[in-house]
């Protein structure tokens, strides 16, 4: 059969109204309460915003990728700027000291403790479960910060301050800003996935604090190694989760900014 006779076929089949017998599927759409319970389990479970204010960048993002070649880093190295841009992150130039690092490693394991060992101060903010993830865990992806607390006005927090932490929607007048991001891969655990969506997963751990524990959200980059094999890339609620993120004011309580991230991820559901 010739592609052209092919085409006058379906052409000339009738279409799914026209047939009697035909099944014709169609779909509930999701209640705001439902998109809205679903949009807070996907917060939840990304671990971003828990006990504390969120922590995003306030220093222009500047990512280096080591432990691959050059191409491969540049690779790497232009999907987190793209990610951070879509985000509203700070980008810096080109030459700038790096504050993001995405190490590739035979062993992701081994390379977090050899770094805790030379730095262990990188590691003093994880609590135990994170801790034991980063640095006993199997996984194909772990990451770490350290961040810093400052002032509306950017100031540094010094011990004569007091952090104004209440209930109410005034601002707190505190900033928690990341100083730094650390993200290691292993090769070997990470082996047959596609670079830019471990590029995409590296990108997004490293523009917030996410303290994520298992299992990750199922409609989210995050779960990339955990079973869920159509996930390559960030999904609608990743990248309104991050634009969240960047806009959201800084300066305010944890339930207040989880509020919001819920409301700017419901709306992509609706």
């Amino acid at each position: 059969m010739s592609l052209f006779t092919a085409i006058a076929l379906l052409a000339a089949a009738p279409i799914a109204g026209d047939d009697p017998d035909s099944i014709i599927v169609t779909g509930t759409p999701l209640t705001r309460e439902e998109a809205k319970k679903r949009a807070a389990e996907y917060v939840r479970r990304s671990g971003v915003v828990q006990l504390k204010p969120l922590a995003r960048w306030v220093d222009p993002v500047c990512p280096h990728t080591i432990g691959v070649d050059d191409h491969v880093a540049a690779i790497v190295n232009a999907r987190v700027r793209a990610v951070a841009a879509a985000a509203g992150a700070d980008v810096a130039p080109a030459e700038c000291r790096p504050n993001i690092v995405v190490a590739f490693s035979a062993d992701g394991r081994a390379l977090a403790r050899a770094a805790r060992r030379k730095a262990p101060q990188q590691f003093a903010e994880l609590g135990p479960v994170a801790r034991d993830r980063v640095l006993d865990g199997t996984g194909a992806i772990r990451w770490w910060y350290t961040t810093r607390d400052e002032s509306r006005d950017g100031m540094p927090i010094n011990d004569y301050y007091i952090k104004l932490y209440n209930s109410s929607i005034v601002s707190t007048q505190v900033v928690r800003a990341l100083q730094t991001a650390t993200v290691v891969i292993d090769v070997h655990q990470a082996d047959g996935t596609p670079l830019d969506s471990v590029a995409s997963y590296a990108a997004m751990v490293a523009l917030a604090e996410f303290r994520s524990n298992p299992p990750p959200p199922k409609e989210s980059i995050l779960s990339l190694f955990d079973g869920e094999t159509e996930r390559r890339e960030l999904s609608r609620h990743d990248a309104a989760l991050l634009r969240g993120i960047y806009t959201v004011p800084p300066d305010r309580e944890a339930f207040q900014q989880r509020r919001q991230l819920i409301s700017t991820v419901r709306k992509e559901s609706e």
